[in-house]
């Protein structure tokens, strides 16, 4: 059964084994020549196209290659009806599903796993160039065990809705529509709580801080309203005169591999409960004819 999943597979597997080997072989290239270059500005001018650019391929690619390697798993096999041979052997419907989750999408999650420990080890030269630090959208999500982790969603989603849905197509629309909001709620309302914020009042803050939380207070700490519209001098100036200062809640560089291993798990746990789906649809919803 495996070297069968392994033939049906073979093309999508290979092909973004090949994504992936590519974009690692370009990594390492600018680690090495990013840390040779020490004028922060002919560094900008240099990368600062290929951070953007970058990001927005690793943003996209999870999805992609999650929705391109699950999809047809199964909703393909169902719109031909070869599933049908499969779910007449010897080997039990319950195999059959198994090996062909493992087999397709093991090499793609643990291929994206490591692009993103390579690209959190070759963007470390260029962190003096790339805005907001390391724990802010869009860096966040293109760095670490996170984008292991997304992917492993977004192929579980999609071979689930492939048996759900039985159809390739409406399997990955399902997915993007499942998957972007899955990532945007996580990043906007999750992530800033997963530690308690460092407050403070200091306008120097720790380099790559994330500023989470922000509001005025009076020199006893307690929240005030203040409005810029209302000052006739400088905010600086206005703040002094009022007795105002701006307070700030942030999250610290060094939280940076803890918050990834914690969205990490998190949607690794989000995966396992889309393949608990899948097992139940497998045996209560496919059906032979």
């Amino acid at each position: 059964m495996t070297w069968v999943a392994w033939r049906q597979q073979r093309l999508q597997i290979l092909l973004s084994l090949g994504i992936v080997a590519g974009l690692a072989a370009l990594m390492t290239f600018v680690r090495f020549d990013a840390q040779s270059i020490t004028d922060e500005q002919l560094l900008d001018d240099r990368y600062g196209t290929y951070i953007n650019y970058l990001r927005l391929v690793l943003l996209a690619l999870p999805v992609l290659l999650g929705m391109f390697a699950g999809a047809p798993l199964f909703g393909r096999e169902i719109e031909h009806g070869t599933h049908v041979f499969g779910l007449t052997q010897s080997i039990g419907r319950t195999r059959w599903w198994a090996t062909k989750i493992v087999v397709a999408g093991l090499p793609v999650v643990t291929g994206m796993t490591l692009l993103g420990l390579l690209n959190a080890w070759s963007s470390v030269p260029l962190q003096a160039v790339m805005f907001g630090g390391r724990l802010v959208t869009p860096t966040f999500e293109i760095q670490g065990l996170a984008l292991g982790a997304y992917t492993a969603l977004a192929f579980t989603l999609s071979a689930t809705f492939g048996l759900l849905a039985r159809n390739t197509l409406a399997a990955m629309v399902i997915t993007v529509i499942a998957y972007v909001p899955a990532i945007a709620v996580v990043g906007n309302a999750l992530r800033p709580a997963y530690a308690t914020p460092i407050t403070s009042t200091s306008d120097e803050l720790p380099a790559g801080a994330w500023i989470v939380e922000s509001s005025y207070v009076d020199a006893a700490g307690n929240p005030v309203s203040f409005s810029p519209a209302g000052c006739d001098t400088t905010i600086t100036e206005c703040m002094r005169a009022q007795g105002v200062v701006r307070e700030v809640g942030f999250q610290p560089d060094e939280r940076f591999w803890s918050f990834q291993v914690i969205e990490a798990g998190l949607f690794v746990a989000l995966a396992a409960l889309v393949v608990g789906v899948g097992a139940w649809a497998l045996h209560n919803r496919l059906r032979l004819a």
